[in-house]
């Protein structure tokens, strides 16, 4: 026989993240000094700034996440197109230029400095280098990722590649 009229319920809800990438093969075509190219999905490139693909991070952890990008350069063989570094800087047609920046919509999370702006950066010394974070739980944001690329007239003649891994990390 019961003597209370109350039920005591309980349930737990586990810590999450959710990570995505709408497409891992990009490509900027045949790269000019006379212009910058941009990669895109089609792995044709464009010379107009473009969205190559998004990243979507959400985590209902109470300190957020952390993004980060590690990887290389453009490489061909022992010949590499330079990456930008870790200034936020302007193409410059003409100069070796490899870097990316993103924007970020939707939850809470925000890119982080120096691939936040109207520049370019990527600073393989860095590596693995911070690319966005949320400080708190976050419903998803979707990170539009940029890529450019220049060439002088020096950079040697060949296939480039570059193989660049994003990890997002909970931070439980």
């Amino acid at each position: 026989m019961l003597t209370d009229d109350q039920v005591s319920v309980t349930a737990t809800v586990s810590e999450s993240l959710t990570f995505s990438i709408s497409d891992n093969s990009i490509g900027f075509g045949t790269l000019s000094t006379s212009a910058a190219r941009y990669a895109t999905g089609d792995t044709s490139g464009t010379t107009s700034e473009a969205e190559a693909h998004t990243l979507v991070v959400g985590t209902n952890a109470s300190n957020g996440y952390t993004m980060a990008v590690n990887g290389s350069t453009l490489t061909n063989g022992a010949f590499t197109i330079s990456a930008i570094g870790s200034s936020n800087t302007a193409s410059s047609a003409g100069s070796e230029q490899f870097g990316i920046r993103m924007t970020a919509t939707g939850g809470s999370g925000t890119v982080t400095a120096p691939y936040a702006s109207s520049g370019f950066a990527l600073d393989t010394a860095a590596f693995p280098d911070q690319v966005a974070s949320a400080t708190g739980s976050s419903a998803s944001t979707t990170y539009s990722v940029r890529y450019l690329a220049n060439i002088a007239s020096s950079t040697e003649a060949g296939s480039y590649t570059s193989t660049l891994t994003y990890t997002a990390t909970a931070n439980f």
